[in-house]
């Protein structure tokens, strides 16, 4: 296991809410879960301070992502693109956040779980397994996501919602968001979708009818 994988240089960048970052800089040679490598002298992503990406493990910020606050990456979770983790954030296991997606509040994304797009986790939320959440989706409250959900579109998930490997319970109608609020339950490889006529994973939200048996 490699210890002072990276360090920090001398460019510095201030949020707009008076946070200092600096930019990483890879100091070996760093193999990445997928196989790709992250070659030595190669600039990182923005961090507060060095608690904010592991020194060990095979964890990694691209391009202009960012860690601060108490926010952590390690094992081999990934952020890339302009995502962001901040507040007490967790990112473990071989999770990537990427594009424009931000993770905060105490939220804890690990596994092989993908949070990308514009998609928001914060609160407690946990995101695990192969769970992809994608779009304009937001997970808050104390939401669980795992398995090989995906939640997509503009979907809320909030309060005690569950997306795990069981049938969903939820009203949802053609035009409306669909939001997920507490003690309901996904079923595996379902996706959450907020329109049925601009599906975007084509399976049609009318999949998503009540369980007239509330399993």
């Amino acid at each position: 296991m490699a210890f002072n994988r990276y360090e920090l240089t001398a460019s510095t960048l201030t949020l707009p809410s008076g946070v200092k970052l600096r930019r990483s800089r890879a100091r070996e040679d760093i193999v990445l879960a997928d196989g790709s490598v992250v070659s030595k002298g190669s600039l990182g992503g923005w961090v507060q301070s060095m608690y904010n990406l592991d020194q060990t493990g095979n964890s990694w910020i691209f391009d202009n992502g960012k860690s601060y606050h108490r926010a952590r990456v390690s094992g081999s979770a990934i952020i890339r693109n302009e995502a962001a983790a901040f507040q007490q954030a967790m990112l473990y296991g071989n999770a990537i956040l990427e594009h424009r997606a931000i993770a905060f509040g105490n939220c804890r994304i690990l596994d092989t779980a993908v949070v990308r797009c514009d998609a928001q986790v914060f609160g407690f939320s946990i995101i695990y397994g192969a769970a992809k959440i994608t779009g304009f989706s937001r997970a808050g409250g104390h939401t669980r996501i795992a398995g090989n959900v995906i939640i997509s579109g503009r979907a809320i998930l909030e309060g005690w919602a569950r997306c795990l490997h069981r049938r969903i319970r939820t009203n949802l109608g053609p035009g409306r968001h669909a939001r997920l609020r507490p003690g309901r339950w996904q079923r595996k490889d379902f996706r959450v979708c907020p329109d049925e006529k601009q599906c975007p994973c084509n399976q049609g939200c009318r999949d998503l009818r009540p369980d007239p048996h509330g399993k």
